[in-house]
């Protein structure tokens, strides 16, 4: 039977990479057009769905010290993930267009970021291997900046670029290492929170 941290390790694993593929995919559709949005819009769901796991394991580790907080927090970015995932399907299944979904799925991602940087900050008290909390503030830094950047000035306003370049780095560093972490059984989930 497989654990909550084998699970929460594969799931942070493929979201590393759907980070990465998402962001070439990304990169193509700005450059060439359909269907490579299409294509990034799919990545972004795997993405996004395989980060609950992550957020039920993180939340899981920090309950060791608080509970009350950690529980909202898990989940709110449980809940953006849920709506990203939900939102990006949409236009996957051509539901809604990308004008119509443009700013809720913003929104969602914001507060995505938002778990990153409040999960990050509960991290740092020790819950978590230095420095996947500072990697998870800076991920939901990205995460937010994009946002603000797209509402100000669309995909090439500098602040969307800047914040995309810091999420592709920091979030592809934290999930690949956590998952690492987690499949090799080097940070173990505590047993009476599971």
């Amino acid at each position: 039977m497989i654990t909550l941290g084998q699970l929460a390790g594969w799931s942070a694993l493929i979201a590393a990479a759907a980070t990465v593929i998402g962001a070439v995919l990304l990169g193509l559709f700005f450059s060439r057009g359909q269907p490579w949005g299409t294509w990034n819009d799919i990545a972004s769901v795997v993405l996004m769905l395989a980060m609950i796991p992550v957020a039920l394991v993180v939340g899981t580790i920090q309950m060791e010290r608080m509970t009350t907080v950690v529980v909202a927090v898990a989940a709110v970015g449980i809940g953006g993930m849920l709506a990203a995932a939900g939102f990006r399907a949409a236009l996957v299944a051509r539901l809604r267009t990308s004008e119509q979904l443009l700013r809720p799925t913003l929104t969602a991602d914001a507060v995505v970021g938002i778990w990153y940087v409040l999960s990050g900050f509960l991290g740092l008290s020790g819950d978590l291997p230095q420095p996947l909390a500072w990697w998870m503030i800076a991920s939901g830094i990205g995460f937010i900046a994009i946002g603000y950047g797209f509402a100000l000035g669309g995909q090439r306003h500098p602040l969307a670029a800047l914040g995309g370049a810091t999420l592709l780095l920091f979030s592809t560093a934290f999930l690949a290492w956590l998952g690492i972490y987690l499949v090799s059984g080097n940070l173990v989930v505590p047993s009476w929170n599971v």
